[in-house]
């Protein structure tokens, strides 16, 4: 199975948790075309992609900009939300996504200590 690695800044607990977020971009490029969907969610994409951390799961896609470009992350910000609160996740600790399958993604946390963090 494919795993692809995400490392987490500051800038991803933005505002006090407000609008936190997990970039996809070392790997969003290979992403079915059907998961990018419009600006928000009152525009969804064709299909989902399935996200799950243990119990915690989501279907959600990947949001365009206002001239339709990818951003490079995952639209369902509460999932993260509480995927970092469930992990503990930090500055430097590494988020992995093990491909299931394409519209199917299992996440844990690499912490910046070596400790691996499944549900």
């Amino acid at each position: 199975m494919t795993v692809y690695e995400s490392t987490l800044t500051p800038g991803n607990f933005t505002l006090k948790g407000k609008w936190p977020h997990i970039y996809i971009t070392p790997f969003y490029r290979k992403l079915p075309p059907d998961v990018f969907g419009g600006t928000s969610v009152h525009t969804p994409a064709p299909r989902r992609i399935r996200l799950e951390f243990g119990a915690l799961r989501t279907d959600t896609f990947v949001p365009t900009d206002k001239k339709g470009r990818p951003r490079t992350f995952f639209q369902d910000r509460n999932f993260v939300r509480d995927f970092f609160a469930r992990t503990g996740a930090k500055p430097g600790d590494i988020v992995l996504f093990e491909e299931v399958t394409p519209y199917h993604f299992r996440l844990s946390l690499k912490t910046v200590a070596g400790k691996v963090i499944t549900a």
